[in-house]
């Protein structure tokens, strides 16, 4: 599986699991070399069952459906490496979407009981429509966020909408006007109007200012800029935890600034590596706002 790449970790150096998480091993042009990789895997316990050509057919298929599949989350996918550092993230779908799962197990399950491939072809072509939603969906969120934008009288110079956990009617949108971001959240239910409810602003920082005491050319300089790669640059210092740049693509919430991750600066050490840090902590008032969010009820 091209997820492997996750075992890829350094002891002395935290940043290296997400540098290197959804890197290579999912770019198209290594596609027919972990096809080939995994095949020979696969051959040596099915060789009298079928044969190579057949599994390196489907295994390599397997590989690009999944590289393609993650550059549609949020993440960031290097599926152009090594022609291209850029991680791609089309935000149509969730990292973990279980509509979209159930539909492939059921036309899955179906598929394998009755024998038939065409159960197989059809829940394939529904993901898809699936996928197409999910973009349409995206530009109605964006439509009402600039909308949104132009009754602040704020000029957007980068923007990023992401849909939230396990759905695609409540998105995290985020945007940079000036010198801050704002985040907000967007209901967008199939066939009623959009939703809003508006959240933070937070200050821009800039990755290569930050903290000045850290020089242009120390380790934890060069870490900021590969989190601040890694995060598309929508990075801020996070107001509850002192010395922490946080990924402000994601949130508790869809309107918060509550961050599920980020680097711990420590400027007495400044040739070591940052500290990479989980910041997730979920509680049951959070839960329950965002089941309400998603049902279109948004409290004060």
């Amino acid at each position: 599986s091209p997820d492997l790449d996750i075992l890829i970790r350094s002891k002395n150096d935290s940043l290296l699991f997400i540098e290197y998480h959804r890197h290579f091993s999912h770019s198209l042009f290594f596609i027919p070399f972990g096809g080939f990789i995994v095949s020979l895997l696969l051959f040596y316990f099915f060789k009298n069952k079928q044969s190579f050509k057949k599994i390196y057919l489907f295994v390599t298929l397997g590989f690009l459906s999944h590289g393609l599949l993650d550059a549609c989350t949020s993440y960031g996918t290097s599926i152009f490496w090594p022609v291209s550092e850029n991680r791609i993230s089309l935000n149509i779908i969730s990292i973990i979407d279980p509509i979209y799962t159930i539909i492939l197990l059921f036309f899955l399950i179906i598929g394998v009981a009755r024998k038939s491939s065409k159960y197989f072809s059809f829940g394939i072509s529904i993901s898809m429509l699936y996928l197409f939603l999910g973009l349409v969906q995206k530009h109605r969120v964006e439509q009402s966020i600039q909308r949104l934008a132009k009754e602040r009288n704020h000029n957007i110079s980068r923007i990023l909408i992401k849909p939230t956990l396990g759905n695609n009617i409540l998105w995290r949108s985020v945007y940079q006007s000036n010198d801050f971001y704002y985040v907000d959240a967007v209901y967008t239910p199939l066939f009623r109007n959009s939703k809003i409810k508006e959240g933070v602003n937070i200050k821009v920082i800039d990755k290569e200012t930050i903290f000045p005491e850290l020089g242009y050319d120390s380790i934890q300089r060069q870490d900021i800029r590969r989190f601040s790669f890694f995060s598309q640059d929508f990075i801020y210092l996070h107001p509850d935890h002192k010395d922490i740049i946080a990924d402000l693509r994601y949130g508790t919430l869809p309107h918060d600034y509550k961050s599920l991750w980020g680097i711990e600066i420590d400027l007495e050490n400044k040739n070591q590596h940052v500290n990479f840090r989980n910041l997730r902590n979920f509680k049951y008032e959070e839960y329950e706002d965002f089941w309400s969010m998603i049902k279109g009820d948004f409290k004060d």
